[in-house]
């Protein structure tokens, strides 16, 4: 006879589709791109302050951000745990990357799905009902933090992140 093994039930671990987390190169918040590579040694502190512990580190030994395991509040708790100011919170928080919806999104199959939008605090996705009953989902990309909150909760993990280009101001160009 085969043992048991223990299986969650819950609703959100029922509807994920995979559980492996996706480390996709997303830099902590207030990481400057051209002098992060040579100010980062890989201590790992930035990923021991977070409080919501979804800075991790990737195959460099350096720290990305894994939305499978949560949303970013930008807290900006990893930027001073930085000494090496390779996360250099007195600058203007500049974070360039937004979500985006695939096709794998439960609601353009047709089966009814809202956590994204449920969880998203700045109201950045909207769904507009086409024909055919089906639900498409609508991101306005100026209220879209990037905070992985879509992310998290999506059962189809249909939400992904795109970099896109900052303006001297820190806005999409």
């Amino acid at each position: 006879m085969s043992e048991k093994t223990a299986v969650s039930v819950s609703r959100r671990a029922f509807l994920k589709l995979s559980t492996e987390a996706k480390v996709d190169g997303m830099r902590p918040p207030w990481a400057a791109e051209n002098s992060f590579s040579e100010l980062c040694t890989g201590c790992n502190d930035c990923a021991k302050a977070c409080p919501e512990k979804i800075i991790v580190l990737a195959g460099d030994r350096r720290p990305v951000v894994d939305f499978s395991l949560g949303a970013c509040t930008f807290c900006s708790a990893c930027a001073d745990a930085c000494a090496t100011g390779a996360l250099d919170p007195s600058t203007d928080l500049a974070w360039p990357w937004k979500a985006e919806i695939s096709n794998a999104c439960f609601s353009l199959q047709g089966i009814t799905c809202r956590a994204c939008e449920d969880v998203c605090e700045p109201r950045a996705i909207r769904f507009r009902l086409t024909l055919g009953g089906k639900s498409e989902p609508v991101l306005d990309f100026g209220q879209c933090t990037g905070c992985g909150a879509c992310s998290y909760a999506c059962p189809a993990k249909a939400v992904s992140f795109k970099m896109i280009q900052l303006d001297q101001e820190g806005g999409p160009t």
